[in-house]
């Protein structure tokens, strides 16, 4: 079991069915258009609730181009909201989310959240919700008992600030950074392009790593944002340093890609 949570490509634990309370439309809470703004990077997204299904579909927004996320119900208990994305054979992931004062934290995490559940119930946390047991585990989904895990598990994620936009119009990050951020990076993920955005127009020197600290590409840029390819790049996770004219501060960011 301990190398089916350190190693496989599911968390061996997940839920069976269970009876889902009156969906919240998500698209209502965040907009239609929410925009992320986190201390090292910003998403971008687009919402869109169904009615006939009670589902709140989450799309990335990558320049011109929008990716399906994830699908999932929500409902909301004790200032957390629960997001149910159904698996196969009937089977659901939840994962929490704190929505408050602009702020959001633990959105999209469903698969650590998952997995951190799956290595508490091995541990053997709440084994009165076990259901069945083997080379996989399904519990039972109990929001009263599972409430504490749940809590401190978003706690454990970066906080996003929450800004919206019109589902029309392009986001623009630039205007959104706050006093105490100097750079941004959107869209992360990307798969096409990425875009460095500064607080100040001044003359800035961009440099993209890979994992290992080799230098890919250095761009010069006097504006207050920079537009750089990934297209051609592989699928992981890279740096991207710049050194801040105003103060020769270096600040580094990290931009995952994904095709």
């Amino acid at each position: 079991m301990l190398q089916l949570l350190t190693g496989c490509a599911e968390p061996p634990a997940d839920f069976e069915a269970f009876k889902l309370p009156r969906p919240i439309n998500m698209a209502q809470v965040l907009g239609n258009a929410p925009l992320l703004l986190g201390p090292q990077d910003t998403l971008m997204l687009r919402l869109r609730f169904d009615a006939a299904t009670g589902y709140t579909e989450f799309s990335l927004q990558e320049d011109s181009t929008t990716h399906s996320w994830f699908i999932a119900r929500a409902f909301r208990f004790r200032k957390l909201y629960y997001l149910v994305e159904e698996r196969q054979n009937a089977r659901y992931w939840v994962h929490a989310v704190r929505i408050r004062r602009g702020q959001v934290q633990g959105l999209g995490t469903g698969y650590r959240q998952m997995l951190d559940l799956s290595q508490a119930a091995w541990q053997g946390h709440w084994p009165q919700l076990l259901a069945s047991n083997g080379d996989s585990m399904q519990l039972r989904f109990n929001r009263q008992q599972l409430r504490k895990f749940y809590t401190e598990e978003v706690d454990r994620f970066t906080t996003y600030r929450l800004a919206t936009t019109s589902a029309g119009q392009a986001a623009t990050p630039s205007a959104d950074l706050t006093p105490t951020q100097s750079m941004s990076l959107y869209p992360n993920p990307a798969s096409t392009s990425a875009t460095v955005v500064f607080k100040d127009t001044a003359a800035h020197l961009v440099q993209l790593y890979d994992e290992r600290g080799r230098l890919l590409q250095s761009y010069a840029t006097t504006e207050n944002q920079l537009s750089f390819p990934v297209a051609n790049l592989p699928a992981g996770t890279y740096l991207v340093r710049t050194r801040l004219a105003a103060n020769g501060a270096t600040l580094t960011l990290r931009l995952a890609v994904t095709h």
